[in-house]
């Protein structure tokens, strides 16, 4: 198992990663559903919660159970069932936005008093949650399109604001 830093680093190692295209047209044809076991079903739909699945799988980390999806929403009802989840920014975490988390995802790569900044998938310039590639992205922490942050089973102790997180060691 792994620490926030080696999930971040794979997933900043992607960084303007494109799509395939058909005619002028982005398809969502990506390489991450192939590399993923069990995800090639996946490949041409929307791919942002399989670019964090993907990030996490190659470094080991393990996630709770029903949480490494391509679903948002399923992957964020896992975290919340597991106890693994926080309205607060926590480095490494997976972010979800839009209503249940449902609608995109991400992977923290820090935050501020303001700010997260998060490295996405199927996203593009403007930060949609249906995009071309990966970028990385600064949203407003208390924005309501911000749902909130499953944490994964990293090694180490989580940086966050959140009280009951911040310091405590994420691999239990």
């Amino acid at each position: 198992m792994y620490d926030t830093t080696s999930a971040i680093a794979i997933a900043a190692s992607q960084l303007g990663y494109r799509e395939g295209r058909t005619g002028t047209r982005y398809n969502n044809d990506q390489k991450y559903s192939d590399q993923l076991p069990g995800f090639a079903w996946s490949d041409s739909q929307p791919w942002c919660a399989t670019f964090v699945q993907w990030c996490l799988w190659q470094t080991g980390v393990k996630v709770p159970e029903g949480a490494r999806s391509a679903s948002c929403a399923t992957s964020a009802t896992a975290y919340k069932r597991a106890g693994r989840f926080t309205e607060y920014p926590v480095v490494g975490a997976q972010v979800f936005f839009g209503a249940g988390g449902g609608t995109h995802t991400g992977l923290v790569e820090r935050y501020d008093a303001t700010y997260v900044y998060t490295i996405e998938g199927n996203t593009n310039d403007s930060g949609s949650a249906e995009g071309n590639g990966v970028y990385r992205k600064r949203r407003v922490r208390r924005d309501a399109y911000v749902y909130g942050y499953g944490i994964p089973y990293y090694t180490g102790k989580a940086s966050s604001p959140d009280p009951k997180w911040n310091g405590r060691e994420m691999s239990a």
